[in-house]
């Protein structure tokens, strides 16, 4: 599994949920705010540049840029490193009894989407060009509920890699439960 194609499904994913945006040889990016959580830009090469990006946005303060292999450095423009984290191929998971689709949640439909949940949890899957997408996981307990999430995301789109990313206790979790990391990414904010 590369990099890359986790890399391409969550820029797809960011340019689903914020209504646009471009594509551009080195970078997904939005002229107009995105909404709370989502970045103004995604890289899509390790070679791209502040140049391949903060032209294409408004970086205005607030303004937050998805650094998808951590290559950048950003500090000289003004921004600071909000988190870094672990692009991931998660593990096969674990089929849990009550994950169900999730109709009442306010993320774009199309047939690319399904929400999921069970109980109080609840988790995206994307289906993005070879894989799916995880994103979007929230549970009571993460660390014992993620085999079941990742079960229920690969359920929803069968036969493709399940893909995403985490940090902190979250990484952590996914780590403990199979996911292999596929390389580091950053999110900056101004």
């Amino acid at each position: 599994m590369a990099v890359r194609e986790a890399v391409a499904e969550n820029a797809s994913w960011c340019a689903l949920v914020c209504g646009g945006g471009r594509f551009g040889p080195r970078a997904w990016t939005s002229r107009r705010r995105t909404p709370d959580y989502y970045p103004d830009a995604v890289t899509l090469d390790p070679r791209a540049t502040a140049a391949d990006v903060l032209p294409l946005v408004d970086d205005s303060p607030g303004c937050s840029i998805k650094d998808s292999f951590a290559t950048l450095d950003l500090s000289v423009e003004g921004f600071a490193v909000l988190f870094d984290a672990t692009w991931i191929a998660c593990g096969p998971g674990v089929p849990e009894p009550g994950w169900q689709r999730h109709t009442e949640h306010g993320f774009p439909v199309d047939d690319s989407v399904v929400v999921l949940a069970r109980g109080d949890d609840v988790v995206v899957a994307h289906r993005g060009s070879g894989v799916t997408g995880l994103s979007n996981f929230a549970a009571a307990a993460p660390a014992q509920r993620w085999p079941g999430a990742v079960a229920a995301v690969a359920s929803a789109f069968p036969g493709a890699p399940v893909v995403g990313y985490e940090h902190g206790d979250a990484l952590r979790a996914a780590l403990g439960h199979g996911a292999e990391p596929l390389g580091p990414l950053r999110v900056w904010v101004r």
